[in-house]
C-alpha cells in the first residue's frame, strides 16, 4: 500500500497555495508591535499611555518566526514558543505549528509559564471543528479514516504524543480544501485522500499521515 501512496502523492499538487484570511478563526491573533500586559494574573490588550508595565510582541529572526516579547526598554521578557496568539477571557492562548498543540500562559515573578491545553479545552474554543488527534492513525499504515458530513468539513489535527511537526502541510492530489496560518487547521470541501507531511517525506523521523475522507 504505501508503494502505491508514494506513486499518488508523487503526483499530487499543492490545492493551498496561500493561507487563507485569519478572519475565518474566531480570535484574533496578536499581530507584531501589539501591546499586552499582565495584571492580577489576567492578560489584556488594553494597554493605554498611562501604562509602563507592558510587553511588546516581535517575530523571531530565522524560520520559526516565533513570538517574542520585550519589555518598554527593549528588554527581551520572554518567548512563547508559538506563531499565533490571543487573549480569551483574560488567558493569553498560544498555538505552536511545530508541536500542534495549544498552550495557556501566565507571567509570575518574571518568569513565564505554559501549561498544555486539554483536547476540551480546544474543542471549547472551537466547536466548529472535528478534533483528530494523532494517535488516532493507524500505527501500521500511518492513515485515517474520517466521514465528510457537513459541506466545510473543518478539522484540527491535535498531537497527542511527544513527535515534531516542523515544517508539515497538507497537499492532496484529488480533495479540496483550505488551509490556515495554523498548521493543524484545515476545511476539507471534497472528499479524497490528504496527507500531512514534511515535504512529502515518510520516514521513520518524518512519517507521513494520510486523512482519507469519505
Amino acid at each position: 500500500m504505501k508503494k502505491i501512496l508514494s506513486v499518488l502523492f508523487a503526483l499530487c499538487i499543492m490545492l493551498s497555495v496561500s493561507a487563507e484570511e485569519l478572519a475565518s478563526i474566531p480570535y484574533k491573533t496578536l499581530k507584531e508591535e501589539d501591546k499586552v500586559k499582565y495584571v492580577d494574573d489576567v492578560w489584556s490588550d488594553n494597554v493605554t499611555r498611562k501604562d509602563n508595565d507592558y510587553f511588546i510582541k516581535f517575530i523571531s529572526s530565522g524560520t520559526g518566526s516565533y513570538s517574542e516579547f520585550y519589555r518598554p526598554d527593549g528588554s527581551f521578557a520572554f518567548n512563547t514558543g508559538c506563531q499565533y496568539e490571543f487573549i480569551y477571557k483574560g488567558d493569553l492562548i498560544g498555538y505552536s505549528n511545530q508541536d500542534l498543540k495549544f498552550y495557556d500562559f501566565s507571567f509570575i515573578d518574571g518568569e513565564i509559564t505554559r501549561r498544555e491545553l486539554s483536547e476540551e479545552e480546544i474543542q471549547a474554543l472551537f466547536p466548529d471543528y472535528k478534533i483528530i488527534k494523532i494517535s488516532q492513525f493507524s500505527p501500521n499504515t500511518n492513515s485515517l479514516k474520517v466521514k465528510k458530513d457537513k459541506h466545510r468539513f473543518k478539522v484540527i489535527i491535535l498531537n497527542d504524543t511527544d513527535k515534531n511537526f516542523y515544517h508539515y502541510s497538507f497537499t492532496s492530489g484529488n480533495s479540496k480544501f483550505k488551509t490556515y496560518p495554523l498548521a493543524g487547521f484545515l476545511d476539507i470541501r471534497r472528499k479524497g485522500m490528504i496527507q500531512f507531511s514534511h515535504f512529502g517525506d515518510n520516514t521513520e523521523a518524518s512519517p507521513w499521515y494520510i486523512l482519507l475522507v469519505r
